[in-house]
This record gives structure tokens, C-alpha cells and sequence, in this order.
């Protein structure tokens, strides 16, 4: 490896440990001389910052001999670096993500959040910070070909996910079975309790068997699905606030080495040059 790519990476590495590019006093100060102290104040004055993340949803979020890890545990864990204050996790399982937000008891969710009409009327979003598809996916041997030849069979779905919103709209001739999370579901799907499941592509391509991983293929693709995180509405500094650190996280090359370590070599760096989505 070139010495200058060496040092790029050093650098990207050290961005996603510790992203602090933003100073401190940058939201502390603005907030001065206000009333009425709004999220960004609280979150700056308690020094904690509560989010909400994938209960068991690998590679995004899932738990490792007692603790918490992933994608967006990392994410998170950056965050909270960038703002200097102490990171409390809530794993929360996918329909409950929006619900720990407006019920105050999470800051922010991040947790493969996608963006669809109906959540815009409840939250706001930020800019995308992972670009992810949701797909069907089978083996490439034995399964279907394509959403035609899902008629009678049976398709996991994760419980309240865009996935299975998606699913049973476009191919309603299938039988959807529903699991809690991901971890089940593609447990089903070892065992060949289900003919095929619907997730985003990160989650195929992290199924931990090699030979059975190689052998997924996709056999549609439901939607273009990036991830966002989750703000409640009326909130516009601590949405600002959001949008500049995950701008410097992009710039810096730190979202893709986050990428690269938990997705391998689904995701390019060309996917992370913007966060429009």
C-alpha cells in the first residue's frame, strides 16, 4: 500500500474514533441568550447524549458478548465525540424507533432509519449518512428469479420495517413471515423455514456463512432505502448541528471507514461523497 494511502487512512481511522472538528462552544454559544432552552441545549448542559439504535439489526446494531456494537452504535459513538459529551444507548427494536423519540426517551435515532413521506409528517431527517438499498434476496441455485416467481412462497420480513411495508406491497402474491429482527429472520432462513427474505443489502452481505453468503443472490430491488438520523420536529439547531458533523464525517473519509469495517465491500467511497436521499 502507497505510504500517502497509508496516511489516508490513518487519518479517516482517527476521524472515526474521535470526529472533533466542531468546536464545543459552537452550539453552547448560539444558545445564549435565549429563553426557552431547546433539545441542543439540554443535550450540551446535561453533557448526554441519549439515542436510540438497532436492537439486534447486524451489521447495524446488534449485541457482542454483552455489549451493544455496529454500524450505527459507531455513528453514534462519534457523535457524541464531536459534541464532547457522554453517549447513552437505548437498543430499540425497528417499530419502536420513532416512538422512543417523540416519547423523549431517546435525543436522536440512529438506527438504519429510512426516509418515507408518512415519518416526515412525525420527525425530521437528516442528511443520509449510509446509502443502502432494500431487496429480496434468495439462493442463487434454488430460489426465485424475480418478485413473478415469489408467488406462494414465504418471505421474512422484519416486524414495522420499510422492508416489509415495501414487500407487501409490491408482491402481495407471497406470504410474508415476520420475525422481531434481522437475527432471526436470517436464522429462518438457514434453517430453509422461509423460501427467500427482504432486508437491505448490508444484511445479506453480512450473513456470517461464507459458502451461504456467496451463494444470495438479489432477486429485486424494493427501493433505494439510505439511512438517516431521526430528529424530532421543531428542532432546527440540533438538526444543523447534526447535518455539520455528518458533512465533516463525509469530508473526512470517517463514515467510509465505518462502512468499510462493518459492510466490507458493499458500499464505495463514491457512495458517500454527499448525503442527498
Amino acid at each position: 500500500m502507497p505510504p500517502s494511502t497509508v496516511l489516508t487512512r490513518r487519518r479517516a481511522i482517527a476521524g472515526a474514533a474521535g470526529l472533533c472538528a466542531l468546536p464545543f462552544g459552537w452550539g453552547l454559544a448560539a444558545a445564549q441568550g435565549k429563553g426557552e432552552p431547546d433539545q441542543l441545549d439540554r443535550i450540551l448542559r446535561s453533557r448526554v447524549l441519549r439515542v436510540a439504535v438497532p436492537q439486534e439489526f447486524p451489521p447495524f446494531g446488534f449485541t457482542r458478548n454483552g455489549v451493544v456494537d455496529g454500524f450505527d452504535i459507531a455513528v453514534a459513538r462519534m457523535l457524541a465525540s464531536d459534541l464532547r459529551v457522554s453517549l447513552k444507548i437505548l437498543p430499540v427494536a425497528s417499530g419502536d424507533r420513532l416512538a422512543a423519540l417523540l416519547e423523549d426517551r431517546v435525543d436522536l435515532i440512529i438506527a438504519s432509519l429510512g426516509k418515507t413521506a408518512e415519518r416526515e409528517r412525525e420527525i425530521d431527517f437528516s442528511t443520509a449518512y449510509a446509502p443502502t438499498y432494500m431487496g429480496i434476496f434468495s439462493d442463487s441455485g434454488a430460489g426465485p428469479a424475480d418478485l413473478a416467481a415469489l408467488k406462494g412462497r414465504r418471505v421474512g420480513v422484519v416486524r414495522g420495517s420499510l422492508e416489509e411495508t415495501e414487500f407487501k406491497a409490491q408482491a402481495p402474491h407471497a406470504t410474508a413471515v415476520a420475525f422481531d429482527s434481522s437475527a432471526p429472520m436470517l436464522d429462518a432462513y438457514v434453517r430453509r423455514s422461509i423460501d427467500a427474505f427482504a432486508a437491505g443489502n448490508v444484511v445479506a452481505e453480512s450473513i456470517p456463512d461464507t459458502a451461504l453468503r456467496e451463494r444470495i443472490k438479489r432477486v429485486a430491488v424494493l427501493r433505494q432505502s439510505p439511512c438517516h438520523i431521526g430528529v424530532r420536529k421543531h428542532e432546527p439547531r440540533l438538526l444543523a448541528r447534526v447535518d455539520a458533523f455528518l458533512a465533516q464525517a463525509r469530508s473526512s473519509q470517517a463514515l467510509m471507514v465505518n462502512a468499510m469495517h462493518w459492510f466490507k465491500h458493499s458500499l464505495s467511497p463514491e457512495m458517500f461523497r454527499d448525503g442527498k436521499g
